[in-house]
């Protein structure tokens, strides 16, 4: 922002210099095939001088702005117009850069809370295994049971590997885009997100965009009405050559001059008309536009609304199904310990059970993610 701040200012200040007077040094020799006579040159004994045809001049030329028209002015306008659409634009990508670090925030989320409940899980099997182990050295328990319980282990030992690898990963490219310095053993935590269904304002930064670049046409048809508006301007010049002002003195002369332009295109063969025309329907087609975006936003926004009211049902129904569940687990082990059922069938309901919870925790995620979603679609991040 600082530098299109700088580039603007010193758009600014050249403009600026169109009030300042601006000087310009001229040359000029060059032979004419014929020069002014009077009728008494050939009269006996009137001696009068005869112009040289070879005439030389250097000038000194100074032109001072009175009234440009206001299109200065206009100008400026529209140089300040141009730079908010550079830092819109700006904005923009800052959006699309907070929407992709929001995605990894909850994917690491959810790789976080999948890895707590694994572990959980995995602490619950070994010490289910040390009860199995002790049944089967009682000779209660077919030593099947431990081996089936050991591999299951094993296969969770894998998938934790896979998930801290997961979380490793997301939180190297986070840094990159945000320069924080988040290790391993960073936690994240779930926000809590409230959002306003009731009130439409979009504040999307493509939208602001749009009306900019409507500022910017403005601007634009402020200037093309300028370019007819009259001229005034102040001049002079200091110059040094042969012939000067004195048309009939051959000698090398200084001369000067100083006075008043006025310049007015009173007609520009409705050049200017047509390009305020012109710019007005790029204007009309930006309005469309933006129409046509809050129409779809709009519509966005109620998929996004009907998908957290599904989230939310959704975990109501995790939350008793976790209840349900925890009660078969808790009913398979006693079986297992007693011998009724082999620990497959226990792995069975026990992984049941975790499913469940790893349901309830994504649910939940996706709940958050899905808020943030509809704030962000309205430009709220």
């Amino acid at each position: 922002d600082s530098l299109l701040s700088v580039s603007n200012e010193l758009k600014i200040k050249n403009l600026n210099k169109n009030y300042l007077p601006q000087l310009m040094i001229n040359g000029q020799m060059h032979y004419q095939s014929d020069v002014t006579k009077t009728p008494f040159q050939d009269i006996p004994g009137i001696k009068i001088p005869t112009v040289e045809k070879d005439w030389y001049k250097i000038t000194l030329d100074a032109n001072q702005v009175i009234y440009d028209g206001g299109i200065t002015a206009k100008q400026k306008e529209l140089e300040n117009s141009k730079v908010a659409i550079d830092r819109q634009n700006v904005e923009l990508e800052l959006y699309k850069l907070k929407d992709r670090i929001n995605n990894i925030y909850f994917s690491i989320l959810l790789f976080q809370e999948n890895n707590k409940t694994l572990l959980l899980l995995k602490k619950n099997l070994e010490a289910k295994l040390s009860d199995v182990n002790s049944g089967v050295k009682n000779g209660l328990l077919l030593s099947s049971n431990a081996d089936i319980l050991q591999a299951e282990i094993i296969k969770l030992e894998q998938s934790i590997i896979e998930i801290e690898i997961g979380v490793g990963t997301s939180k190297s490219i986070m840094n990159e885009y945000t320069g924080l310095d988040l290790n391993e053993k960073a936690l994240l935590s779930l926000p809590e997100t409230q959002i306003n269904t009731s009130v439409f304002e979009n504040n999307r930064p493509e939208y602001a965009l749009m009306t900019l670049q409507q500022n910017q046409l403005s601007a634009m048809k402020d200037v093309t009405g300028r370019k007819t508006m009259p001229r005034i301007y102040a001049f002079g010049q200091l110059g040094y050559g042969r012939p000067g002002y004195d048309m009939l003195k051959n000698d090398f002369d200084d001369f000067y001059m100083v006075g008043a332009r006025f310049n007015w295109n009173i007609w520009d063969w409705n050049h200017s008309k047509k390009e305020k025309e012109v710019l007005d329907i790029q204007s009309q087609i930006i309005n469309t536009q933006k129409e046509t975006f809050d129409k779809n936003l709009k519509i966005d926004l109620q998929n996004k609304l009907a998908d957290i009211r599904k989230i939310e049902e959704i975990i109501k129904r995790d939350e008793e199904i976790i209840t349900l569940r925890e009660r078969i687990s808790r009913a398979s082990s006693s079986q297992l310990d007693n011998g009724v059922i082999t620990s497959t069938e226990y792995l069975t309901e026990i992984n049941a059970e975790a499913t469940a919870k790893l349901n309830l925790t994504t649910h939940k995620i996706q709940l958050e993610k899905a808020k943030i979603d509809y704030s962000a679609s309205l430009g709220n991040f």
